[in-house]
């Protein structure tokens, strides 16, 4: 809560095509938060709380969720091995080594 109370830091000094870049990180990011959720509850929806009337419905459900859990499972693998090692090593290791504090610039705590 406290972190949506405070405005958001000032954007580093940079080159224009790497703050892009980071920019669209962050809103694949957001993208990311909204959709893995919504794949989860898709899947447990068409398992437990979807009805079916006939067979071709029951057989529909089944297929939807295995779709909706493979959905899941790739978002999931590609925010730990591509979204996040991209965005938390390339940009702060470029900003750490242009010699500033991106922790202390995102953390309210600090």
């Amino acid at each position: 809560i406290f972190r949506l109370r405070s405005g958001i830091p000032p954007r580093f000094p940079g080159n224009r095509s790497l703050q892009f870049v980071e920019t669209q990180s962050l809103r694949a990011f957001y993208v990311l938060l909204l959709a893995l959720p919504l794949s989860g509850m898709a899947n447990e929806y068409y398992l437990k709380w979807a009805t079916a009337a006939s067979e071709d419905e029951e057989k529909n459900n089944e297929k939807n969720a295995k779709q909706s859990i493979v959905v899941h499972k790739a978002l999931g693998k590609f925010m730990e091995f591509v979204w996040l090692p991209f965005h938390l090593g390339y940009t702060t290791l470029y900003h750490y080594s242009k010699g500033r504090g991106v922790v202390r610039k995102v953390s309210p705590f600090i």
